[in-house]
């Protein structure tokens, strides 16, 4: 029988959120980080390659080494954050319609971050055992389709020049896509994206599902992959990776790809970051305690480790049965729907920052996402603001209660 308690991902508290980064910058500095990042670059699995011509070892050895080091490098400087489920909802809402202006740092919510979602912003389903396929791990005629839950982002500014090695040897970055891989140009400027899963959240398929061939030979099953994994390392793992050109328009949405979900995330910093009549989110700030603080310094990590949590401004935030019917329809393995916290979505407008310059062109536009038309369950009031409209017939009609 599949145990449903371990097919949802269930969100950390607030406050554990500088423990888990500590725990990812340990396990990056790890021969099992190292092997897992070797594997995924063996496979195609990683979207950025680093490669250093000239040096007596495997590209995919060099590669895992620069990525874990760049990874630990950017996760000990990150300000963390938390974004509660309506928080993960509200972007999800918004971003149906992709950012239509171009990639700006200004819109990151510090340099380097790492944002946990209360809810999935992602997922994606594939064939476990088919992808073991050129692998002695390999086994003919498995089967166990899984889907993994993308829960956390990481991200930082970052140029292709920002690794030195000694002896004089240079990296050279390359990325890959349909076309192909391509080098990243040096002296340009990108948002690095890292997008994390939930480890030990492996299948939520039964126990003796079998997924490949053990090192005995025998049966490689659900059961024994995920308790691996609960034994040892973080409690999130290295997904992928994705580069946002400063400058550049978005990429067209794919489903269940990093595109899509890099339209999340940017949506989410501009709902964060958003001012003024429309302001959509509220921080709460929780300070660390100083024994963790001093162990967080002890590793290297220099940021205070404040968590900062996210929440929907209350003067938009949904009603708490809106939410928890949401609630209900989630899987806990794919983003979820909205269907009762917004039943018609926040759009995205067009905004001109210096009206008077406008007519000589010389004025300024970004994103600015403002609240669709309202609608809810028929006969019930809806907040909007601090007034609360009462429609007691229809709405032609002159008589109404306000």
């Amino acid at each position: 029988m599949t145990d449903s308690s371990r097919l949802r991902w269930t969100p950390p508290e607030p406050s554990q959120l500088p423990d888990w980064r500590g725990q990812l910058v340990e396990h990056l500095e790890s021969m099992p980080a190292m092997m897992s990042l070797r594997e995924a670059l063996r496979a195609g699995r990683s979207t950025i390659v680093p490669t250093v011509p000239g040096l007596d070892a495997t590209e995919e050895s060099i590669g895992a080494q620069l990525l874990a080091r760049s990874e630990a490098d950017r996760l000990a400087r990150a300000r963390l954050y938390y974004a509660t489920p309506d928080m993960t909802a509200l972007a999800l809402a918004a971003a149906q319609t992709p950012p239509t202006e171009a990639v700006t740092v200004r819109r990151l919510p510090s340099d380097a971050g790492l944002i946990v979602f209360g809810e999935p912003i992602g997922g994606y389903t594939e064939d476990a055992a088919a992808a073991l396929a050129g692998t002695l791990a390999y086994r003919p005629g498995a089967s166990a389709p899984v889907t993994t839950p993308i829960v956390a982002v990481s991200w930082s500014t970052w140029t292709p020049d920002a690794v030195a090695l000694d002896r004089g040897a240079s990296v050279r970055w390359t990325v890959r896509s349909k076309a192909g891989r391509g080098v990243v140009p040096p002296r340009t400027e990108w948002v690095w994206l890292t997008f994390w899963s939930p480890r030990g959240l492996f299948s939520g398929l039964a126990p003796d599902t079998v997924i490949g061939t053990g090192p005995n030979g025998g049966p490689m099953t659900a059961h024994d992959i995920d308790t691996a994994r609960e034994v040892s390392g973080p409690p999130l793992q290295w997904d992928n990776e994705m580069l946002l050109r400063v400058g550049a328009s978005f990429a067209p949405p794919e489903p269940d790809t990093t595109a899509l979900w890099s339209h999340v995330v940017y949506t989410a910093w501009q709902l964060m970051g958003q001012e003024g009549a429309t302001r959509w989110a509220e921080t709460e700030v929780l300070p660390r305690a100083r024994a963790g603080a001093k162990r967080d310094a002890r590793q290297g990590i220099t940021d205070p480790s404040e968590v900062r949590v996210v929440h929907v401004h209350r003067t938009h935030r949904p009603a708490p049965q809106a939410a928890a019917e949401d609630e209900q329809g989630s899987t806990g393995r794919r983003e979820p729907q909205w269907s009762c916290r917004w039943p018609v979505r926040p759009y995205r407008r067009d905004t001109c920052l210096n009206p008077r310059a406008h007519a000589a062109g010389d004025c300024t536009h970004e994103d600015r996402i403002v609240r669709g038309h309202i609608k809810g369950p028929e006969g019930a009031p809806l907040r909007t603001g601090d007034t609360v409209h009462l429609w007691d017939t229809p709405p032609n009609s002159e008589r109404t209660t306000t």
